[in-house]
């Protein structure tokens, strides 16, 4: 088999050989094989943590802290940091200890009030604990600006600070109403110049018609989108994933606002204690970051207590099984990475992110949440080769266990997805394009030694023959075949393969068992630029059985 340039168009693209005349839509649509698309592109990652709170928690020690915001073994690669903005300023102190650490690591801080200092509230009445009165919002911007002061004089450059945690979840802190943060916030927000302004973190990302939310939830968001003066002074969106269902993370209007939206709080699937190292329980939270990022297009995932018997790592600082299953993503997903296009949803059970470093560097992370071992095909789309890929695993019996320089081709590769367990695979690309040889092939499969990276298509497999090769002593076998459009596939490499060049293939084919005569055909299955799944017939012929016949095109 082999294929040479002449003519074609296309940015993603399986070529098939099948004795089918029509090639059906069922066949190997593009969920069969997990395709990565470098150049589409979506948000900006600013990274994965979760909140110090030495208030209510007691406070990091100096080798907690290390490994939680260390990105070496057995730790936990953390590149955000969410503090508690004390009422009281006599007690900001208190902050300063694994805020100074993270800062000095290149971690992101940021900080969170659940109540303004006692002499500017009052009641909340009905509605919460307390309340802060309109008269008194000067003072209260006042006083979370001067806390950004304060962390910076102290060598942390807060990166932002919140109008307050959860204000439609008061009856332990302060209630505002949707319309009361919006005042604040385009009337006070320029207030604060030490550091960004992040809007309030719901308790929840209830959907805006939600009838258990009456005042809460992405109605917060609606009405600061709905009003110039607040989304001018916003710099960041907030918001915590309590009970929230993976069909309401999606908010367009927000995503292309253009402000960064963070999932700032969220403990799954529970509190319960000493339940941080139950598994497959465990999974549910690279499950809910994968929601977040893919659904939601949140660029942060903060996380509730970095330690205690329910987090990241218990109360003796061992990374928990919930913390390793954060640090498949936050260990190889960094800040500055973008999230890129994956077919997120290969297989049953299965889910797939993506994210680019640079031109060199993809990462993918891969979760199977069935109770079955599934075997995935990733093939990168990219202007580069594939020339090393490592794996790191958690599962039940895992932890981030390495496996380096998988078997890969230049563009695609294998990968056992164990049954409940997550992977995170770090490709490496290579500049290096993709030229034809001397005598002008990409590609010349002659199966002399491998199946050159084809596959069986449908529910076919294929496997080296030597029955009655073309040339030399191998042939490809296709057996297994069910139906007439089963037979086999190969992933064209977008660096070989690209739109607005021209290609020809030619495939040499033998039919062998059953009728005299039957028809074959040479198709390519593409993604077109809108992104649309198209079908390209190549060639066809009538194959007489026992007798090699070629197909083949030059203009495709």
């Amino acid at each position: 088999m082999n294929w040479r340039k002449v003519a074609a168009g296309f940015t993603a693209a399986l070529l098939s050989v099948t004795t089918a005349s029509i090639f059906p839509p069922k066949t190997v649509s593009a969920a069969d094989v997990c395709v990565i698309d470098t150049s589409t592109e979506h948000q900006t990652i600013r990274g994965f943590g979760g909140i110090n709170h030495p208030e209510w928690a007691g406070d990091l020690t100096q080798a907690q802290r290390q490994t939680a915001f260390g990105n070496g073994e057995n730790e936990l690669g953390l590149t955000v940091l969410r503090v508690f903005v004390n009422p009281d300023s006599s007690q900001w102190n208190r902050a300063l200890p694994t805020a100074q650490f993270a800062t000095q690591m290149g971690v992101t801080v940021f900080a969170s009030p659940w109540e303004p200092p006692a002499s500017l509230t009052e009641s909340g009445g009905s509605n919460g604990k307390l309340h802060l009165p309109k008269s008194n919002y000067a003072a209260y911007a006042k006083h979370l600006n001067d806390f950004g002061t304060y962390m910076k004089a102290n060598d942390v450059d807060l990166y932002a600070i919140s109008v307050q945690n959860e204000p439609d979840y008061a009856s332990e802190w302060t209630y505002w109403s949707t319309d009361e943060t919006t005042d604040f916030i385009a009337n006070y927000g320029d207030q604060i110049t030490s550091t960004r302004l992040m809007s309030p973190e719901s308790f929840q990302y209830a959907p805006e018609n939600a009838s258990w939310v009456p005042d809460g939830g992405k109605k917060f968001y609606r009405k600061i989108l709905n009003n110039s003066k607040a989304m001018e002074n916003c710099d960041v969106f907030g918001t915590h994933f309590y009970g929230t269902q993976r069909s309401w993370m999606d908010f367009p209007d927000l995503e292309n606002s253009g402000k960064e939206i963070w999932m700032t709080e969220v403990y799954v699937p529970n509190s319960d204690k000493d339940s941080a190292n139950r598994y497959p329980e465990a999974l549910q939270v690279s499950e809910n970051i994968h929601n977040a990022m893919v659904v939601g297009n949140m660029s942060a995932y903060t996380w509730w207590y970095i330690r205690r018997n329910y987090g990241l790592m218990t109360e003796d600082g061992k990374i928990s099984k919930r913390g390793y299953c954060m640090a498949q993503y936050s260990k190889y997903v960094r800040p500055g990475d973008v999230r890129i296009d994956a077919t997120e949803q290969p297989a049953d059970n299965v889910y797939v992110s993506a994210y680019k470093g640079d031109d060199n560097q993809v990462t993918i992370v891969a979760i199977n949440k069935g109770t079955e071992s599934y075997s995935q095909q990733f093939a990168v789309d990219a202007d580069a080769q594939i020339t090393e890929v490592d794996r790191y695993r958690t599962s039940a019996s895992e932890n981030l266990a390495k496996t380096e320089n998988m078997e890969h081709d230049s563009s695609s590769f294998w990968a056992q997805l164990p049954a409940e367990s997550v992977s995170t695979f770090v490709v490496t690309l290579e500049d290096q394009p993709a030229e034809p040889d001397e005598n002008g092939y990409y590609f010349h499969d002659t199966f002399e030694s491998d199946n050159c990276n084809w596959q069986g298509h449908g529910a076919a497999d294929v496997a080296l023959s030597g029955r009655i090769p073309y040339l030399g002593t191998n042939a490809l076998l296709v057996q297994n075949r069910t139906s007439a459009w089963n037979g086999a596939e190969k992933v064209l490499p977008a660096k070989a393969f690209q739109a607005g060049k021209e290609y020809s293939f030619s495939v040499c084919l033998n039919y062998m068992d059953g009728e005299s005569l039957k028809n074959a055909a040479l198709s390519l299955q593409y993604t077109d630029a809108a992104g649309e799944t198209k079908y390209a017939r190549i060639a066809s012929a009538s194959a007489a059985k026992g007798n090699y016949v070629q197909l083949s095109l030059i203009h495709i």
